[in-house]
């Protein structure tokens, strides 16, 4: 309200100056404070000030999903070498060809089609056939599923590549258990960082994951030599040098060190190709 108190001061002294002042500078003066005066009792009334709107119109912005390509580049290789969705395991079992540190199970999901493997907590998962990636150039994708009252609830998850296919422990990044990449989906902070400890790459892009608390997100991942590319979705987050000397390759999948308040996690569809 002092913005409102200011200018009619401004009048009492005008009044009193001994300048002269015609009619229509005055109608002008009056006109400005009362259109300031119901422009603020309006933001009062509805609750909001510029500076709010400003704030939301910027958190609104944040909510768009960035780095989408104008045309999809990523092209999955045209022989399968590798192909998981579940069909014919058991419910409630591990996957017959997979492994972990500590536990995970076949699910069905309602609403969605198929079989999909849940993650339990401080869990790390490998395919159980010492199954190397394709050398020189292949591609990878899966999807994961997310379940939970609120993104953050989920906290955390990695997934990457590492040079053997033990799984002995939880792998929390690129530097440890014998790992070469890791990519993870901060759910808490809407953000995806990428690393690699063979070429000491590291960055972090702002992604709008608050908005993936109860969603399906497929990944794509295409590897060329030392280069890789990845995708969520149709949104670019990764086009970097990741390997050196082009390395045996493990995939692994690392869920989050713990859940809130009930959230789940799964994987499912997965297909390595190479041409």
């Amino acid at each position: 309200m002092k913005k409102i108190t200011i200018l009619p001061g401004l009048l009492l002294l005008f009044a009193f100056s001994p300048i002269t002042t015609n009619a229509q500078f005055w109608k002008k003066i009056q006109d400005k404070v009362e259109k300031k005066a119901v422009d603020v009792t309006d933001d009062m009334l509805n609750g909001s000030t510029d500076e709010e709107e400003s704030t939301a119109q910027g958190n609104a912005s944040k909510g768009q999903v960035p780095y989408v390509e104008e045309v999809f580049s990523f092209v999955p290789g045209s022989n399968i070498y590798f192909q998981d969705n579940y069909d014919n395991e058991n419910l409630g079992s591990m996957p017959r060809y997979w492994k972990t540190n500590g536990t995970g199970s076949i699910v069905e999901i309602p609403g969605l089609p198929g079989k999909w493997l849940k993650l339990g907590d401080r869990s790390s998962f490998k395919l159980d056939t010492l199954l190397a990636m394709p050398k020189g150039k292949f591609t990878l994708e899966f999807d994961i599923v997310t379940r939970s009252d609120k993104a953050k609830d989920i906290g955390g998850m990695n997934f990457g590549f590492s040079k053997d296919n033990a799984v002995r422990s939880w792998i929390s990044d690129a530097y440890n258990d014998n790992s070469i990449t890791s990519t993870e989906l901060h759910f808490w902070n809407r953000a995806v960082s990428n690393s690699s400890s063979d070429t000491k790459v590291s960055n972090t892009l702002d992604f709008p994951l608050d908005n993936y608390g109860n969603a399906l997100i497929h990944v794509s991942i295409a590897v060329d030599g030392d280069q890789m590319r990845l995708y969520l979705d149709k949104s670019k987050l990764l086009d970097a040098k990741m390997f050196l000397n082009k390395p045996t390759k493990y995939f692994y999948v690392s869920a989050p060190l713990d859940m809130d308040q009930g959230a789940q996690l799964f994987i499912g569809n997965l297909k390595i190709a190479n041409n």
